[in-house]
């Protein structure tokens, strides 16, 4: 993994990480990150390795199925670790919400920490840093997603919800970026059972959803498939399954975005559930002017970073079980945090992004209708 990291930093970028962190030895059984804390740094995996634990809800019914069926009955899971070069405390940083998982080291380990405000500053001040410190995590993050995709999903037909608060994305864009959007894209009415990115095949255009809802497929990529490979050059439908279902998009989301943050094909399968209206963008296009203008690139890879983050940690709560304390009539307490409660430093760009994608669908009508 710290190929990822070496491949988009360069050298100034690593001096200053090497210059404003300081290196922490972790000993074997102690706990770098706890769940639902807030995390004030971001670390960098140098030596050793850690697993990512998930506490399971004793009160759901899911629990003692799950128990039974994996034989476990430790209320305590293991779901992932981490080698050199991993990222840890990522979900404060993107999206200031505590760690859904707890940190552990398995062995005698170093991390690089950085203090999650001096990196803020630097992300804001340094828009190139930002933008390829950005690509770097979503790559990183998007690892990892696709690592629990893989273990769990098909096992247990966990399903991801939509994201309640997509609009929310809009906020990390300016005004410029969706002037850019519009004047650089069109607008299209999709049937159903339309396949707009198809798992195993080159990504043309990346989409954001205006109406309607699209299923997202999971397959896993096998190269060595020769049904695959014909399938690819017959453009055939038939022999080419899209995989299983992990979760559905819901409006304002964007499809596709994963093939923005390296050259691999897409692992996903995205198909229109009802007819949908989808602004298109080139995905060529969009990629030359991330790489060319390093402020609107800084905000779209933090955007595709915070989207995948998101999507990771509502997988890693659906592994929980359901931990939140609420239950649906009873009285929310106020002495209590809820898992699902939204941060107020949020609440602003929930507020903008509704705005910004509300005047970019009244710029559509006019161009478009």
């Amino acid at each position: 993994m710290i190929e990822i990291l070496l491949k988009q930093l360069n050298e100034h970028d690593i001096n200053w990480i090497s210059s404003n962190s300081r290196t922490l030895t972790i000993n074997a059984g102690d706990v770098l990150i706890h769940e639902q804390r807030q995390v004030e740094c971001l670390y960098i995996v140098l030596e050793g390795s850690f697993n990512a634990t998930l506490k399971q809800n004793p009160e759901s019914a899911m629990t003692e199925v799950f128990a039974v069926l994996e034989d476990n009955n430790d209320l305590e899971e293991e779901i992932a670790r981490f080698s050199p070069g991993e990222i840890l405390g990522e979900f404060s940083l993107l999206h200031f919400s505590p760690s859904a998982t707890t940190v552990r080291a398995i062995e005698n380990s170093v991390v690089l920490s950085i203090y999650s405000h001096d990196l803020l500053v630097k992300l804001h001040e340094d828009t190139a840093f930002a933008s390829r410190f950005y690509q770097a995590m979503a790559t990183l993050v998007l690892e990892r997603f696709e690592r629990l995709v893989k273990k769990f999903i098909s096992r247990r037909n966990i399903k991801i919800p939509p994201i309640q608060d997509s609009l929310m994305l809009f906020g990390e864009l300016s005004d410029s970026d969706v002037d850019w959007i519009i004047e650089n894209s069109y607008l299209e009415t999709v049937a159903p059972d339309t396949v707009l990115v198809r798992a195993g095949r080159a990504v043309e255009n990346i989409y954001i959803l205006i109406e309607g809802s699209v299923s997202v497929c999971f397959k896993e990529e096998n190269p060595r498939s020769l049904i695959n490979v014909f399938s690819l050059l017959e453009d055939s439908d038939e022999v080419d399954s899209p995989g299983y279902e992990i979760a559905a998009s819901s409006v304002s989301e964007i499809i596709g975005e994963t093939t923005l943050i390296d050259k691999r094909l897409s692992n996903y399968t995205f198909t229109t559930l009802e007819v949908c209206k989808v602004l298109v963008i080139n995905k060529q296009l969009l990629f030359v002017q991330l790489q060319q203008n390093f402020p609107s690139g800084s905000r779209f890879y933090r955007l595709i970073s915070i989207l995948i983050s998101i999507r990771l940690e509502s997988l890693i709560n659906r592994l929980g079980y359901g931990k939140s304390p609420y239950q649906i009539g009873r009285r929310l307490s106020q002495n209590i945090e809820y898992e699902d409660e939204m941060d107020m430093k949020l609440m602003g760009n929930l507020f903008l992004g509704g705005a910004r994608f509300d005047w970019m669908l009244k710029r559509l009508k006019v161009l478009f209708k």
